[in-house]
């Protein structure tokens, strides 16, 4: 199960790249991710990391609506695809 969250963590960090990148995207698959990364902190809401995710769904939201810095969606992107990393290898 964790595995797969893992997985689900690396296509949210690919999208907030892709949002850096002001590439077009699937609105529906980036309002899946944003759903899905919101619902996981709030799931696992004790845990730091979880408010990352928080932003990173907030961000993806976001750059539908709005043209922020790449920075920002490359320092999430970072965190939520070692997160994702971190799940499939430990």
């Amino acid at each position: 199960m964790v595995k797969i969250l893992g997985v689900f963590d690396i296509l949210a960090a690919v999208l907030l790249v892709g949002a850096g990148y002001q590439l077009a995207m699937p609105q529906g698959l980036v309002i899946t991710a944003a759903v899905y990364l919101f619902l996981k902190a709030l799931f696992f809401l004790k845990d730091i990391a979880s408010f990352f995710d928080m932003i990173a769904g907030v961000l993806l939201i976001l750059s539908l609506l709005t043209s922020l810095p790449a920075l920002v969606f490359f320092m999430a992107a970072v965190l939520v695809g070692l997160k994702g990393i971190m799940s499939i290898f430990a």
